[in-house]
């Protein structure tokens, strides 16, 4: 019987897009305040301005802990669905993701690919999607090479993979 095995980070990079997004959003915050205190003494009614700067305050928190909420969600999200690594041997197929590891026989899952078209019309990467107990787990940008060896393995333990339909 044929091995197959993969390995990748995206999950870490997700989580670190996160990270970034989040530090930014915080300096323009900060640097939205200091700005507001700076130019305050120089206005002429003081309490329509302390108003204002309240309100503009907890508009711009509110924004941000908003944005904040949303990238989060959609970030562990993606993070969870894809995956580090993958092991194909013995008949079972092991998932590795940020959660944990998930084993399964071949036949509790469905396998299917998207291809990537590049210049002149060949392929120069393929995203295969596993689904295993209704949750779609997926190998983003698989190199062609590591896509013709996942099919040779697949089909070593009689199984084929197949295009995504929708």
């Amino acid at each position: 019987m044929s091995e197959w095995s993969w390995e990748g980070n995206d999950a870490e990079w997700a989580i670190n897009i996160h990270s970034i997004g989040m530090v930014i959003s915080m300096l323009f915050l900060v640097l939205y305040v200091v700005i507001i205190i700076t130019l305050s003494p120089y206005a002429e009614d003081n309490q329509l301005l302390e108003l204002s700067i309240v309100a503009s305050i907890m508009v711009v928190t509110f924004t941000s802990l908003a944005v904040y909420s949303y990238t989060r969600i959609k970030s562990i999200r993606r993070a969870i669905a894809n995956l580090k690594k993958v092991e194909i041997r013995d008949g079972l197929i092991i998932l590795n993701t940020i959660n944990g590891a998930y084993t399964a026989k071949l036949n509790e899952i469905t396998i299917c690919y998207k291809t990537i078209i590049g210049r002149g019309f060949r392929p120069y990467a393929y995203n295969v999607f596993i689904n295993y107990q209704g949750i779609t787990y997926q190998i983003p940008y698989l190199k062609p090479e590591d896509y013709g060896a996942l099919r040779q393995a697949l089909k070593g333990h009689g199984m084929d993979i197949s295009e995504c339909t929708a």
